[in-house]
């Protein structure tokens, strides 16, 4: 199959790694022909993408966050051509308005939130739930000697970063990271710290854990699917409040056999289940009108 992406990068270069490149990855495991097209979202122009529409058998794109400009053009390319268009709905969120010009104007909308994959399917419109994934290119586990140390790449700004800092010193190493050396940093401790701000599903979970981490992160709301894929206390140390998360931290420091059986878990879960080629299968499952369970992983 022929399929055109399309996502926000410029001058060509798109660069080491991203999500949409991720997606790409998946679909070339399944020996599928990619062809790349960027926009820039503030000023958005998809004529080169709409002049050869027709010669795909499917377009995919990824976009986040708002673009007034792209939404027009995601119009006339629906009015230009009969070939699918299927859409990524990054960072999808319940209370988000990114997405209500867009929804209306694809063919298939892959959501990393359930709760808005069923309210689109309530809604009488094509949809599946695409949680977040690992990719094994960027994010995996290598034979290394690891130190029993907290790693996290999450944002400066999340919430008791300071205080396990304060509280387990040079055990605790927060920073940002270039994509390609994920690998190496993730790698170096044995768990990872996250926090989901928006009471979503983050990707980190799952590219630290597909690198053989344990992972300790805030709880989210039931209706968030987090459970279904991954079991508290078994695949994830999850904590309510600060008090909760200075005693789940302290336990994956002292307790060996706690913190292994989490990474244990975790990682097969991710590598069985959560891979960019599993979210790419249920793409093309969808293509094909072999999608039927559009809420279940």
């Amino acid at each position: 199959m022929k399929i055109a992406m399309a996502w926000h990068y410029e001058n060509g270069d798109t660069g080491f790694w991203s999500t949409p490149l991720s997606f790409a990855n998946g679909f070339k495991a399944f020996n599928h022909s990619i062809d790349y097209y960027g926009f820039i979202p503030a000023n958005c122009d998809l004529s080169n993408l709409i002049d050869t529409a027709d010669s795909y058998d499917l377009i995919f794109i990824c976009l986040a966050g708002p673009s007034p400009s792209f939404d027009n053009e995601l119009i006339r390319l629906k009015s230009k051509t009969n070939t699918p268009v299927f859409m990524e709905f990054g960072d999808d969120i319940p209370t988000s308005n990114f997405f209500m010009t867009r929804k209306m104007f694809v063919d298939h909308i892959a959501t990393p939130d359930l709760r808005c994959c069923k309210k689109y399917l309530d809604e009488g419109l094509s949809a599946h739930w695409c949680p977040n994934f690992c990719d094994p290119s960027i994010f995996y586990k290598k034979d290394v000697d690891r130190q029993n140390i907290c790693v996290t790449t999450c944002g400066h700004d999340r919430p008791l970063l300071k205080e396990f800092t304060d509280i387990f010193g040079d055990r605790f190493v927060s920073k940002r990271v270039l994509p390609q050396d994920n690998a190496d940093f993730y790698n170096s401790g044995t768990f990872t710290y996250q926090y989901a701000r928006w009471n979503e599903i983050t990707r980190r979970i799952f590219e630290a854990g597909g690198c053989g981490n344990a992972i300790i992160t805030n709880r989210l709301s039931e209706d968030s699917g987090i459970y279904e894929l991954f079991p508290e206390d078994e695949c994830v140390a999850y904590f309510s409040t600060p008090q909760e998360a200075y005693e789940k931290m302290a336990r994956l420091y002292e307790d060996d056999e706690y913190r292994n059986k989490l990474s244990s878990n975790i990682y097969k879960t991710i590598i069985e289940k959560h891979l960019a080629k599993h979210r790419a299968k249920k793409i093309l499952d969808a293509y094909d009108g072999k999608l039927h369970n559009p809420t279940n992983i």
